[in-house]
């Protein structure tokens, strides 16, 4: 059968779209599950189980071939993200010990201590009245510091690393000048590494890099193209997923002061809290996957070849999995989501993330109990892949 899209045309660059994608995803759930769009030449699921479904089938929808949609600049060099099997499995294997729950759990304190020190400054400033950009004063430089520290980055080199991050991940394929721009970035980012890699091989020091330089696959060295690859992702997608992920929980708190004050009231709540913000907000809206063989759903044939994109963002608000999606519940029990995808290619960084998100909002209500969110002057960035504000102006005082 062919696609029918009931005269629904998805766009995720629009505007609207942008700053809420929610009511398109509900048209496509309902009347456009596999969703084809002619013009741009890309595929979408948006159903919970057809989302869930494509990412346990790796064999027939491949990331090898880019998991961004047309006219994005892709990594210049191989990395997890873009890897199928069997080198995929090999490199994750080699780097997964490094991301589990126990590791990750022995950095809380140092965490924890950077945390304070950057919501103290914006203590001070909100205590005297300013409004307060939370995304350079928190959610955007905590992450980059902690995935900095973990591979080197030079601390006088984090603000540039973050520019780039956002130029890489901030593409628009309307604005040629965007694509460009994350090229540029990528050159950028790889030209750094590259630097570091050289150094490390002559002085190895206590970091990733260093470890991977000293790591082998079946008695094999990384090459450093590999190396590269896997340096590039953490930078790109360790650092601005969870940068988004911390925007849209405070957006949330704020947003629903009720369930804050839950979390207020009982602060060992926080960390099932940050699974809900995972499923509300997913940071990741969505990754394209492409297609080995042809292949049918609902009735519908999705050809070899074709760019399918996983709607993340949409699954998660999917009712036939969750009660009552668009309503955020931070005592909601979830016993699966798909904010950190799904099978083989779910995110190593996912205990980190989870950790940084329960200690920032640990500390932020303790310090900072009645933030509010300036909804007129929150803006969006522009992505087809993840979803996140630009600017999160918060203060202590109400909005008009």
């Amino acid at each position: 059968m062919s696609v029918k899209n009931g005269g629904f045309a998805y766009d995720p660059y629009a505007p609207a779209t942008q700053a809420d994608p929610y009511p398109s995803y509900r048209r496509l759930r309902d009347d456009a599950p596999v969703y084809h769009d002619e013009r741009r030449g890309f595929w979408a699921l948006s159903r919970f189980d057809d989302v869930l479904w494509a990412a346990h089938d790796p064999a027939t929808f491949c990331s090898g071939e880019g998991i961004a949609l047309e006219g994005q600049a892709r990594s210049p060099f191989p990395n997890l993200i873009v890897m199928d099997d069997p080198r995929h499995a090999q490199l994750r294997k080699l780097v997964a010990r490094g991301f589990t729950s126990r590791p990750v759990g022995a950095s809380e304190p140092q965490l924890r201590e950077l945390a304070t020190s950057m919501i103290d400054e914006v203590v001070a400033r909100t205590s005297a009245g300013e409004t307060v950009d939370l995304v350079p004063a928190l959610t955007g430089p905590l992450p980059m510091t902690v995935v900095g520290d973990l591979i080197g980055v030079a601390p006088a080199d984090r603000e540039q690393f973050r520019i780039w991050s956002d130029t890489v991940v901030h593409q628009d394929v309307d604005r040629p000048e965007t694509v460009a721009a994350g090229r540029a970035a990528a050159g950028a980012v790889v030209g750094y590494f590259s630097e570091i890699i050289a150094a490390r091989r002559a002085a190895p020091t206590d970091d990733l890099v260093s470890a991977l330089i000293a790591a082998s696959v079946d008695g094999e060295r990384l090459a450093d193209e590999e190396i590269l690859g896997f340096c590039f992702l953490l930078i790109v997608a360790g650092t601005e997923t969870t940068t988004n992920l911390l925007g849209l929980g405070a957006i949330a708190l704020a947003m629903n002061p009720d369930e804050r004050a839950r979390l207020l009231a009982d602060p060992s709540l926080v960390a099932g809290a940050v699974e809900e913000m995972l499923r509300w907000g997913s940071p990741v809206q969505g990754l394209a996957r492409t297609t080995t063989r042809s292949v049918e759903r609902h009735g519908v044939t999705i050809p070899e070849g074709a760019k399918v994109q996983l709607l993340y963002g949409s699954a998660n608000r999917d009712e036939r999995e969750f009660p009552d999606p668009d309503r955020f519940d931070a005592t909601r029990t979830i016993e699966r989501h798909l904010a950190f995808g799904h099978g083989v290619h779910f995110c190593l960084g996912a205990a980190l993330a989870r950790l940084e998100a329960t200690v920032v909002f640990e500390e932020l209500l303790r310090r900072i109990p009645d933030w509010q969110v300036d909804t007129d002057a929150l803006t969006w960035i522009r992505s087809s892949s993840v979803r996140g504000p630009a600017t999160l102006p918060v203060a202590t005082q109400a909005f008009s």
